[in-house]
């Protein structure tokens, strides 16, 4: 009988907290904690929720010589420190490798003073810990021989940049099992308790250990724990969590300094020298969050007491997410597809698709969403042409799969989408030939083509309107896409039934004229239950639109291309109903 392991449990119980979250129904809610306590009581792991003083897992005994890598510890007496709560746990004997042995630290300076001051401080509390240190300043930089001579078992990297490429440099020189990943340390207290970080691992089966940060010189104190999403193309930071054992919240990215397996950081780790400062670990944490089948899951954690010094806000070094600036950004928005960015403190951030090197044509597949900043140039030609159309009188509905998108999404486009349908009253096409296509010139990624006729009697519209069909069309090519221009010789937009005004839809933040009931004319159009979700009739081989293919009830999306980007997908990353999850909700 196959059995999850436990760290397989504990992802399951992140995606259920998650769900729990997320989920609007109370129902659903009951349900879900329901499952998670039975998946507790079934696993014999305690619940991820806040519980005091719970027994941590036993780290187990020496076997045939072989050496524990942490002692355990055990919870003493509250009253016994209730001065400063300082030792209230107490470590227990046993026979462990050395903690030289299995630890080395990794850490950055700007400077040898700075760097010669940061290894006093360790060197107080772990004295025996080799350390990599690099160093903005070169070795011919003034003080820099101080370093060489005072400061032994110190390897220093002279004039190093604080990217990916020179902490990938210093994980390759040591030998130790473990590193701690000192980004932006520039303090040291014995609250950084690397045995606590030890046990961690071990009790919790994680490959991540972090904590809190206090700003130096300010001494604010953050918890430090993010959760992540990328989804619609955005990425989503936002602080805290779903899940917490033994004091230790489960996070996707952490803020401050870490515990990890050398040959895991070295794996993950982009070397890239565009990214500088905390962007290189927030794509770091990003590529563990986002495991995709047959990737194995990375869980990291941060430990409310232990505690780490980190820069502070008076240099760019204490940058947080919030204070990073949109260029530094550009290169993570690029990797990840991505145009959008949701930031701490309602800081975002967002990108043209040239900014970001997303090739719009490319998600133009079955299976897969096209990017924000893709519908944007879409939605743009879209309204230019309707506003004009305003500014002349003439009037205009949106159509099929246009009118369709403004239905379902409440007023956006179809992440789906191929083109654009417009129908205007064919009897002004003066005012298209003239006035607006000379005011169009004005709008260069917005150009109309010819006239195309649709019957035999060209502009003789009123022989034309007998057959009950388009008589002319423009189609309208923007940088990415084009807009069907139909010209009616009837506009059922104009039937008021006795009403005072005609029925306007809401369309990328612009009011617009539309059919007199754009819901019925969506139904009639499509059919039962035309609020779920179906793609494209070009992405099934249809013929045309008219095809009858709308089984929405059941039909799911179609599978994406092998080496799609991932959160591009459909089947992978939205329900087939529903139409808040393509909007940029919190995580």
């Amino acid at each position: 009988m196959y059995s999850l392991c436990r760290k397989q449990i504990r992802v399951i119980q992140r995606l259920l907290a998650k769900a729990f979250r997320h989920s609007r129904s109370g129902e659903t809610r009951l349900l879900i904690q329901k499952t998670l306590f039975k998946l507790h009581s079934w696993s014999g792991m305690e619940e991820p929720t806040f519980k005091s003083n719970l027994p941590h897992e036993t780290v187990k005994p020496t076997v045939n010589g072989t050496k524990v890598e942490v002692c355990p510890e055990h919870y003493g007496s509250a009253k016994e420190g209730h001065i400063d709560f300082e030792n209230v746990y107490k470590k227990e004997s046993c026979d462990r490798i050395p903690l030289e042995q299995l630890v080395e630290i990794l850490a950055y300076s700007d400077s040898c003073t700075q760097a010669q001051h940061l290894v006093k401080r360790i060197r107080a509390i772990y004295p025996t810990l080799s350390i990599q240190m690099a160093m903005h300043s070169g070795p011919s930089d003034l003080g820099s021989e101080i370093c060489l001579k005072q400061l032994p078992l110190v390897r220093f990297h002279y004039g190093k940049k604080d990217v990916g490429a020179t902490w990938i440099e210093l994980a390759k020189t040591g030998n130790t099992k473990y590193i701690l990943v000192g980004r932006n340390i520039v303090e040291f207290t014995h609250y950084t308790d690397l045995d606590r970080m030890l046990r961690v691992l071990h009790s919790l089966h994680v490959d991540i250990v972090g904590g809190a940060v206090r700003l130096e010189p300010e001494g604010r104190w953050y918890a430090g724990c993010y959760q992540t999403n990328i989804r619609n193309f955005t990425i989503r930071i936002q602080p805290g969590h779903d899940m917490s054992a033994q004091s230790c919240a489960y996070c996707d990215y952490i803020a401050s300094p870490f515990l990890i397996r050398r040959e895991l950081f070295q794996e993950y780790l982009v070397t890239s020298d565009s990214m500088y400062g905390l962007i290189p670990f927030v794509d770091l944490f990003l590529q563990f969050t986002t495991q995709y089948s047959g990737q194995p899951t990375i869980q990291t954690v941060a430990c409310i007491d232990i505690l780490f010094h980190v820069a502070g806000h008076n240099t760019w070094r204490g940058y947080g997410l919030a204070e990073t600036g949109r260029g530094a950004w550009k290169p993570l928005a690029r990797k990840w597809s991505v145009d959008h960015l949701i930031l701490p403190g309602s800081v975002e951030h967002k990108w043209p698709c040239s900014q970001v090197d997303i090739q719009c044509g490319y998600f133009k597949s079955r299976g897969m969403a096209s990017p924000g900043c893709c519908l944007e140039d879409l939605a743009y030609c879209l309204k230019v042409f309707l506003k004009l159309a305003s500014k002349y009188n003439l009037s205009t509905f949106p159509a099929e799969g246009s009118n369709l998108g403004a239905v379902k999404t409440y007023g956006g486009i179809l992440p789906w989408e191929r083109d654009a349908d417009i129908y205007w009253d064919v009897y002004g096409f003066q005012t298209v030939s003239g006035p607006i296509a000379r005011e169009l010139a004005a709008y260069p990624t917005c150009n109309l083509g010819s006239v195309e006729y649709n019957t035999i009697y060209r502009e003789d519209i009123k022989r034309c309107s007998v057959f009950m069909k388009h008589c002319l069309s423009y189609t309208m090519h923007s940088s990415y896409w084009h807009l069907e221009l139909y010209g009616l010789p009837w506009m059922i937009s104009e039937n008021l039934h006795g009403l005072a005004n005609p029925t306007q839809v809401y369309i990328d933040g612009l009011w617009t004229r539309a059919m007199p009931n754009p819901g019925k004319a969506a139904r009639n159009r499509y059919g039962d239950n035309v609020l779920g979700h179906i793609e494209h009739w070009m992405d099934y081989g249809k013929a045309t639109s008219w095809t009858n293919y709308t089984n929405v009830e059941v039909a799911p999306f179609l599978p994406c291309p092998t080496g799609a980007v991932p959160h591009s997908c459909l089947q992978e990353n939205f329900l087939p109903y529903g139409n808040i999850q393509f909007q940029d909700v919190p995580v």
